[in-house]
């Protein structure tokens, strides 16, 4: 049986399963070089079908992300509960940051006029096709240009119970304790708390919307003047610069209510009556005016917002993560939605809550939802086995060494193939060159896990700097994190817990530091990914030969694109980046090449 899953708006992706077997997840982005493109999926869909070797006409079921007449319902009810301040939408209000405001909330739009709606109106692209007289069906025939027969049933999935299935279901345990968290879901939930046993998700509590840790966070990530929805991982980043200076002062945003409960003191917010990522006129007379967009850091007062909010969405999560676990009595969580992206209250989960193991889905945030769609309905309504022990991370395209070489030629640029590519590329990086690292099927999610990387030398204090300025094009004070062998990480962080997909943060050792500058943040953290050599075993090979020649374990690791570019997905792409920025070398499959070699 196979199952085609599909999510849009936010990172628009699609996802193939076939008797319990992930057969292919990739984002649009990937294929049409629009970061968090939010258009239908066709390119994603496509691959998916190719990767099976299969057409429309072989798919018994469809399951899309979102359930838009629930959405509507919401919506409506909604607008009468927050009346009259939810009239602002009619005066397509732009709010209380004054000649900031369009800069600050305008709508994204990529190259080609598409707009990436709001986060509070995620099914509008669909409905949009809906009121053409458009069905899911039609639509999905003209993407593929199909026009055969096809026996396929479209179902509308639970936006939140596909978040829980995309962790859930790939995790490794038998049963869990469940929270996602993200902005919104087509029925207003914004945190969902549930239980995992074998193929069941079981609903425990739903937070409605607009009491939301996303959209929170989104708010105060526009005031900062970074883009809401996109730059929440900015944000994460600049708290590590900022002082306790508001904390106490944040602590009035959400208030924290007995068995878990937590809600947004609303005064102030705008979200839930502008249906913007906004925050209220109490909040910049308590905090000062928006920052406006520019290159250079934030001074320290926006660092010290950031780090109360930081410190708020961890003190919160905490507070939930307690509860759910003295509910459940459950020692294992897993999670997923857009807040599972914030590393650092992962970490926190982890090692300050009874929890003891815990799993996140590398694709945490709407893409993810396209695989939940699908394992949703296939695990729970029709009885298909869960892929569990099996392939949840490398589910992208791969290419053959003939097309490798074929980017290289067209590019004119000289190359030789080697015997050992592990070893090339880790005496580069010992030498201190910066390398693009190119092998096997793409990665999903946002972070680059070891197929399309960038990596350096983590024993380089100019490393972080260089990557920054001269590779990446963005801002200076954002960090990078650290590949390590799994089998060492204890011996350099605060914890050795296995972080396959880069979503725990954990202190770098005090006496480590020094050794490893380059992927020490400003508070003496790392966004820890480690390495197995079951889960990856030719990136292993590769930092254990680093290791071998300098005696430390890991190496910096970054995501293979440039500043606002969607990490790369074919040769050409890697290529291209390789070219267009100051890396030293790039290693494409089996094949090597430098710049300036004399």
């Amino acid at each position: 049986m196979y199952v085609l899953g599909i999510s849009q708006v936010h990172d628009s992706a699609a996802a193939l399963v076939a008797d319990g077997k992930i057969v292919a997840f990739a984002e649009e982005e990937r294929f049409t070089r629009v970061k968090h493109d939010g258009r239908f999926p066709a390119q994603a869909v496509r691959y998916c079908l190719e990767e099976a070797g299969i057409t429309l006409a072989d798919v018994d079921h469809v399951a899309y992300y979102w359930q838009a007449p629930r959405e509507t319902l919401h919506a409506l009810g909604h607008f009468a509960r927050h009346l009259p301040h939810t009239l602002a939408v009619f005066r397509n209000d732009a709010g209380d940051y004054g000649d900031k405001a369009s800069g600050l909330l305008e709508t994204l739009s990529d190259q080609k006029g598409q707009a990436h709606p709001d986060d509070y109106n995620v099914g509008g692209a669909l409905l949009l096709h809906l009121r053409r007289g458009f069905t899911l069906e039609k639509i999905l025939r003209e993407s593929q240009n199909f026009r055969g027969p096809t026996k396929f049933k479209v179902h509308l999935m639970d936006h939140h119970r596909a978040h829980a299935a995309s962790a859930f279901f790939i995790s490794p345990y038998q049963e869990s304790a469940i929270i996602t968290w993200d902005g919104i879901g087509s029925d207003g939930t914004s945190t969902y708390l549930g239980l995992g046993k074998g193929g069941r998700i079981h609903d425990i509590r739903r937070v409605k919307f607009p009491h939301s840790l996303g959209a929170m966070y989104a708010g105060v990530t526009g005031y900062l003047g970074f883009n809401p929805t996109r730059d929440e991982g900015k944000v994460m980043g600049l708290a590590a610069y900022g002082t306790d200076r508001y904390v106490d002062d944040f602590a009035d945003l959400v208030r924290l209510g007995p068995d878990g409960h937590f809600e947004l003191d609303l005064s102030w917010f705008r979200h839930h009556a502008t249906g913007k990522h906004q925050m209220s006129a109490k909040f910049l007379e308590r905090f000062g005016p928006a920052r406006p967009r520019e290159r250079a850091i934030p001074n320290q007062h926006y660092a010290d917002v950031a780090y109360a909010l930081q410190a708020t969405l961890e003190r919160t999560g905490l507070h939930v993560a307690r509860w759910l676990q003295a509910k459940t009595g459950q020692t294992r969580l897993v999670t997923a939605g857009g807040v599972a992206l914030n590393s650092v209250m992962n970490g926190r989960i982890l090692l300050e809550t009874p929890f003891e193991d815990f799993f996140a889905q590398p694709a945490a945030a709407d893409d993810g939802s396209a695989l939940g769609a699908a394992l949703l309905l296939g695990v729970e309504k029709y009885g298909m086995r869960r892929p569990r022990d099996e392939e949840y991370i490398f589910l992208g395209p791969q290419f053959g060494e003939e097309e490798m070489e074929r980017a290289l030629q067209d590019a004119g640029l000289d190359y030789r193939r080697t015997d050992d590519i592990n070893d090339t590329t880790a005496r580069a990086l010992a030498d201190g060159k910066i390398v693009g690292w190119f092998q096997g099927r793409m990665e999903c999610g946002p972070r680059a896990l070891g197929n399309r990387s960038i990596l350096a030398d983590p024993r380089r204090a100019d490393a972080k700097d260089r990557l920054n300025e001269k590779v990446k094009h963005r801002e200076p004070f954002r960090p990078f994190a650290p590949s390590c062998l799994a089998e060492h990480a204890g011996e350099y962080f605060a914890s050795g817990y296995p972080s396959p997909v880069m979503l725990l943060v954990f202190d770098v050792l005090e006496h480590q530091r020094d050794k490893v500058p380059a992927i020490t943040h400003e508070d003496g953290t790392a966004r820890v990914q480690t390495v197995s050599a079951a889960d990856n075993p030719r990136y292993h090979a590769m930092i254990s030969r680093f290791a071998e020649l300098t005696g430390v374990p890991m190496v910096v690791n970054t995501s293979f694109n440039d500043n606002e570019e969607p990490i790369v997905c074919t040769p050409e792409d890697a290529v291209r980046c390789y070219l267009k920025t100051d890396m030293d070398a790039l290693a494409l499959g089996p094949f090597f090449t430098e710049k300036d070699v004399r």
